[in-house]
């Protein structure tokens, strides 16, 4: 045979191979997860009335905009709850580090609010990272939401100040539409959300949702930490398609909190009150030094942190919560 025939020979017998691997590569099913059961058809949450643990009221919103891990427990657990939420914190880190995103949220909801304060939940969920959610409240309303979503839980034990809870051990996965979408049943290994989630969330192709308002670049100033006053300086943005007006801004913290503006007339700053603020549809709003703030009067208590409601008329547009100022 003729180089060039050889040559010709050559280039079509791998032309077919690489024709029958692609054939091959189309054909294969799409990866599916290992111990994940996803379901057919996305569950609507119920409605609920409950406390993150900064203290703040939410109901079924704030399971919407991203993805969310969420366990049923409790802060008194000595064994499966603290190994489930490390072995999700685990398994967020690797998926970290191996560039998946989105991450999930891993979200405690607790089945023993009697002693899951806030404040309790806030210093537990800290431990598995600043991006874990402790949800608590009143049992009814608590109850809502685990019979909607098929969790149990009952309080073990008679002695009121040394009792354990049994709960279900499952992990449910809301996706950002807030919706119930997949489930992992115990035991948990972290190897199987690591493998799980990327394939989970790719065939879901759910976008991320943009949060109507979102606030930015938060800073509370005093001009000395004896202070009775401080400022509040930030950045608010409106995603959604209409405008927003702010007509108020509350904080636990403080015990008034009001929209000034400064000016200057004649040589002299003169502060004013401002009754309302409207942020046009896709535009930024400041608080900032020498315009438009944000003054917090007479501080109520000590806290690690300062709380902000945005409210549009009777409704919280926004709640935010940030370090207070030193």
């Amino acid at each position: 045979m003729k180089p060039r025939s050889i040559i010709v020979a050559t280039l079509a017998i791998t032309a077919i191979a690489i024709g029958t691997w692609t054939s091959y590569r189309i054909m294969m099913p799409p990866p599916s997860p290992r111990t994940a059961t996803v379901l057919p058809a996305a569950g609507e949450l119920p409605d609920f009335s409950l406390l993150d643990h900064d203290g703040n009221s939410i109901g079924p919103g704030i399971f919407a905009g991203q993805w969310d891990l969420v366990f049923f427990g409790f802060t008194h657990c000595p064994d499966i709850c603290p190994l489930t939420l490390q072995l999700l914190a685990s398994a967020r880190q690797q998926l970290a580090e191996a560039g998946q995103q989105p991450l999930p949220r891993i979200v405690l909801v607790s089945v023993d609010p009697e002693r899951d304060t806030p404040d309790i939940m806030g210093q537990y969920v800290r431990y598995f990272g600043t991006e874990t959610l402790g949800i608590t409240g009143e049992l009814d309303e608590i109850r809502k939401l685990t019979k909607g979503l098929g969790i149990y839980f009952e309080k073990a034990g008679s002695d009121p100040d040394d009792y354990s809870v049994d709960h279900s051990a499952v992990v449910l996965l809301i996706d950002p539409l807030g919706r119930l979408h997949a489930l992992f049943g115990a035991p948990h290994d972290a190897s199987n959300y690591v493998h799980d989630l990327p394939i989970i969330m790719q065939a879901a192709k759910f976008p991320v949702a943009e949060a109507p308002l979102v606030a930015s670049g938060i800073e509370i100033a005093r001009p000395t930490p004896e202070s009775k006053m401080a400022a509040g300086y930030l950045a608010l943005r409106n995603n959604s398609q209409d405008s927003i007006t702010i007509t108020d801004v509350t904080s636990p913290n403080y015990a008034s909190v009001e929209m000034h503006e400064t000016i200057i007339e004649d040589g002299v700053s003169r502060m004013r009150p401002v009754d309302a603020i409207t942020i046009p549809p896709g535009r930024v709003f400041y608080f900032k030094p020498g315009g438009k703030h944000l003054m917090l009067t007479r501080p109520v208590g000590q806290s690690a942190s300062v709380t902000l409601e945005f409210l549009a008329g009777d409704e919280v547009a926004l709640a935010v919560s940030v370090p207070a100022g030193d």
